[in-house]
């Protein structure tokens, strides 16, 4: 019988591996030891649970800083470019020696220095010694002016034996005879009292000159015509008899002037337009002081000017209108005169060329044809988008269109304006919008105020 060990039993029982079980035994415990190990020299976390946040709002100001910072680095570039840009450019205006701009600047110099109450437009950017040089420029064409006279060769042409398109020749148009020959009424008793006013310009009626015909009267001679060129509008009143035209006083002169509807108005006339400049301290006078010569049937109310560049212009009894020095030995000879400046034409030449130192303005210019026209322009101005004015230049070549042999410019601005049986047909400037109390005004009566020998008798046009 086999022995065995007291340890065992009948029942098989498993042997254990020790030396497996020890060495199972001490991984476990060398990586329970190591795990402890790295606890222990694990580095604690010590940044504060905002610290991220206040680092990224950090780093965004500075980024915000440094962006205000280019920004307003900029901004000074900017203004620093647009200052020499601009510093540039005013340079420019004020000495370039380039025609445009010099043309301009003349212009602009000449119509503010020109002005009563408006000289610092050009004073306030201009170096005086620059608008010293414009206005030199202008008293020098003013000088060639002295010796400019008028000096008639005959007599004028006697109109009652001429047909209508003789003495009316602006009227011998396409469209004119076109009217007149639809319209048989208006003359069917005769070319002597056509009366067609058309200030709406519906009509289409126009002048040889195609310029729109807004008045015919041939009642009282008269014919009115709308003129305009670059950036300006106005009237043109042509009175074929010169015996209707006459000076007419302020009733108050020395005092108070009046308005030319005022004139019109007191004196029954037909028409009216400015035409004796007067002292106007600050832009406010009373238009009652003339300024210059004022002749009413040889009797002189006013103070001639000792300023040798002042003209005179006025009309003798024998119905010709003198350009002139003052005519001091000549006074009762003349029906009206005034005086004021520039000349415009004299015995059918100009005198006058460009600006003649005298900018853009509204203008009021009398003449005469060769014929004994009488012509009254007046220019309206100083309103964008309507008119800005003419320069002397410009009221010249009108004239001249229209047959001027003598022709002269007279006050202008504000007084500027024209008057026509009741109603104000420019459009002035001054503040009320009809025109300055004036101390004279030029007028055309009716002819029915003449005496009957001196009225026109037009015969039937060919």
């Amino acid at each position: 019988m086999e022995k065995k060990d007291k340890y065992t039993s009948d029942n098989e029982i498993e042997i254990l591996d020790w030396d497996s079980i020890v060495g199972d035994n001490s991984k476990s415990k060398k990586k329970a030891e190591s795990d402890n190990r790295a606890q222990k020299i694990q580095i604690p976390n010590l940044t504060p649970a905002n610290k991220e946040t206040d680092l990224t709002e950090e780093s965004e100001q500075k980024v915000k800083k440094k962006h205000e910072k280019a920004t307003w680095k900029d901004w000074v570039i900017r203004i620093g470019i647009a200052c020499c840009i601009l510093c540039g450019m005013y340079l420019t205006v004020v000495y370039s020696k380039i025609p445009f701009i010099a043309k301009w600047r003349t212009i602009y110099i000449e119509t503010a220095m020109t002005t009563n109450s408006h000289q610092w437009l050009a004073t306030l950017f201009f170096p005086q010694s620059v608008i010293d040089e414009v206005m030199a420029n202008r008293q020098k064409n003013l000088d060639k002016q002295a010796n400019a006279d008028s000096h008639w060769e005959e007599e004028l042409e006697d109109l009652s034996t001429k047909d209508f398109f003789d003495i009316y020749w602006e009227l011998d148009s396409d469209s004119v005879k076109q009217y007149f020959k639809e319209h048989k009424e208006l003359t069917k008793d005769g070319y002597d009292n056509i009366q067609i006013e058309d200030f709406d310009e519906k009509l289409g009626l126009e002048t040889v000159n195609g310029d729109s015909i807004l008045v015919i009267d041939t009642l009282n001679h008269l014919l009115i015509v709308a003129v305009e060129g670059d950036g300006f509008k106005g009237k043109l009143a042509i009175e074929k008899n010169p015996d209707q035209v006459e000076l007419a006083k302020s009733s108050a002169l020395g005092s108070y002037g009046q308005e030319a509807g005022s004139f019109g108005e007191s004196l029954d006339a037909l028409l009216v337009v400015n035409a004796s400049g007067f002292k106007d301290v600050d832009g406010v006078g009373t238009g009652g002081q003339v300024k210059g010569s004022m002749i009413i049937d040889g009797v002189e109310y006013g103070s001639p000017s000792k300023d040798a560049t002042w003209r005179f212009c006025g009309m003798k009894k024998n119905n010709l209108m003198y350009v002139s020095s003052y005519p001091a030995d000549d006074v009762e000879n003349y029906k009206w005169g005034v005086e004021f400046l520039p000349s415009l034409i004299v015995d059918g030449k100009s005198v006058v060329d460009g600006t003649f130192g005298m900018g853009i303005q509204p203008r009021t210019t009398i003449g005469q044809s060769k014929r004994g026209d009488i012509l009254m322009l007046v220019i309206d101005g100083r309103q964008v988008g309507y008119s800005l004015g003419c320069t002397v230049e410009d009221c010249k070549n009108i004239l001249m269109d229209y047959k001027a042999y003598q022709a002269m410019n007279m006050d202008g601005g504000s007084s500027s304006v024209m008057w026509y049986n009741g109603n104000y047909i420019t459009k002035s400037c001054s503040v009320t919008g009809l025109g300055r109390y004036m101390p004279d005004a030029l007028v055309i009566k009716k002819a029915s105020q003449l005496e009957e020998e001196t009225v026109i008798k037009a015969k039937p046009g060919k």
